[in-house]
């Protein structure tokens, strides 16, 4: 009795609640998390943002079935038509997870030039080891083996103890955050919003995203309402909307609390110094769309319609 008590004690000490940050993209989720990490409850994830979660033939998509209802255009409906089908061709679901977990999720070039990917947080030994035991796991309980080698590769990556939480960026987390929920019921969300103008204004320098600045709004919207249907299923008090701006310029004090008082957060030298020295007005870039090479006026005013339809369907964001 005395042994199965303990072994719950040190089951239950090696317990973390997962934080995912997340939005449009380009919106500061990295900025967040940068800050975060600076507390010694909590680990921040290497990479970032973690592929193998979210991205096509990742765990929500292998575990759950990826809806058709998240996807952005036609060409990502039609691969998600494929995928379904693969099945059906003889192709195994898990063979293609292994193919990209082994492959660009564990380690690509970055844009700077750079390598990322799981290979800046976990060795090699250690990602083909829980691999074998989730392929086990997965003909038997495909959420449990998900869930499993989730958890496992994340304290993997806690090399001085497993933390309170453990965080990742993933601009799309919230777009899937129902899903991710149900793969990782004790996960929270944290939405972070950007004023639409900008994230457009530095969407359309990405290889990712639209490359116009009128159409990198609409995206922008798209991405917004999926989210916000999402996070509708998560419970309120798992679940925090703030703006960047918001932390980094006009409210900068109480939006810091209100993240530390959302994830109980005992207030640490080293974070607050972080906050203080690095998240800095100037390094947002806020306004920088009315320098762009567009129409800034024309371009505001499709802002300002794209805010009251928003509104119109629930979706009050405020105009900074």
């Amino acid at each position: 009795m005395i042994f199965a008590a303990t072994l719950y004690c040190l089951l239950m000490a090696q317990d973390f609640t997962p934080v995912f940050i997340g939005g449009t993209g380009r919106s500061g989720t990295t900025i967040l998390l940068n800050l975060l990490n600076r507390h010694p409850d909590f680990h921040a994830s290497m990479p970032r943002e973690i592929k193998y979660l979210t991205s096509r033939h990742g765990l929500v998509d292998i575990a759950l079935t990826r809806p058709l209802g998240i996807e952005e255009n036609l060409r990502a409906k039609r691969n998600n038509l494929i995928a379904r089908a693969l099945p059906l061709l003889g192709k195994n679901k898990v063979s293609l997870f292994e193919r990209e977990l082994l492959g660009a999720w564990w380690s690509e070039t970055g844009k700077k030039g750079n390598v990322r990917g799981l290979v800046q947080g976990i060795t090699r030994k250690e990602l083909e080891k829980e691999l074998e035991k989730f392929k086990v796991g997965f003909k038997v309980d495909r959420v449990s083996a998900s869930r499993t080698l989730f958890e496992s590769l994340s304290r993997a990556q806690m090399k001085d103890g497993v933390k309170r939480y453990f965080g990742d960026s993933t601009p799309v987390n919230i777009m899937q955050a129902d899903l991710i929920n149900q793969l990782l019921p004790r996960s929270k969300f944290i939405h972070v919003i950007r004023d639409g103008r900008d994230v457009a204004s530095s969407v359309v320098k990405e290889k990712w995203g639209p490359s116009e600045h009128f159409a990198a709004l609409d995206w922008w919207k798209k991405r917004i309402v999926t989210g916000q249907v999402a996070l509708s299923k998560i419970k309120t008090e798992n679940k925090l909307e703030l703006r960047i701006e918001d932390l980094v310029i006009h409210q900068r004090e109480a939006t810091f609390e209100k993240i530390k008082v959302f994830l109980d957060l005992p207030s640490n030298k080293r974070i607050d110094s972080y906050f203080e020295d690095e998240i800095l007005p100037e390094k947002l870039h806020a306004g920088r769309w009315k320098s762009e090479p567009v129409n800034a006026e024309k371009f505001s005013a499709r802002y300002q319609v794209i805010l009251q339809e928003l509104s119109a369907n629930g979706i009050h964001i405020k105009e900074l």
